[in-house]
């Protein structure tokens, strides 16, 4: 499941960069959940996660300078880097995110700080940083 996992995450980013509303929600199971890093941050739900995503990339630049992908099974692991990470305090420039597939879609989007949390979540050792 590797390779679909991974192609599925990378066609989201793609649509997030093309502002594609439909791609990405045709993406996203019907009951995806995304959880922010701190635990108010949450959206239950396709219309939610997009209602959040519309915002998120409304003002025409994405921020993003850098994202590397990790393929883990059904999850994918992303590092996502840039100026809009470093206007957050607590993220340091960078945000690692743990999406997790089911059926060829995005049934959970899981935040976190750092490298090593985001893989331990799918319990595999964290890549050295580059």
């Amino acid at each position: 499941m590797s390779d679909a996992a991974m192609a599925t995450v990378f066609d989201y980013f793609h649509a997030r960069r093309r502002r594609d509303l439909a791609a990405i929600g045709s993406s996203l199971d019907p009951d995806v959940v995304h959880q922010g890093v701190l635990p108010d941050l949450v959206c239950e739900g396709r219309a939610a996660v997009l209602e959040r995503t519309s915002a998120s990339i409304g003002d025409g630049d994405s921020g993003i300078e850098h994202l590397e992908l990790h393929a883990a099974g059904e999850r994918v692991v992303a590092r996502i880097a840039g100026s809009r990470f470093r206007e957050i305090p607590f993220l340091a420039g960078e945000i690692f995110m743990v999406f997790t597939l089911r059926d060829g879609r995005i049934l959970r989007i899981d935040d976190y700080r750092t490298r090593e949390e985001a893989f331990g979540a799918v319990t595999m050792p964290a890549p050295a940083s580059r």
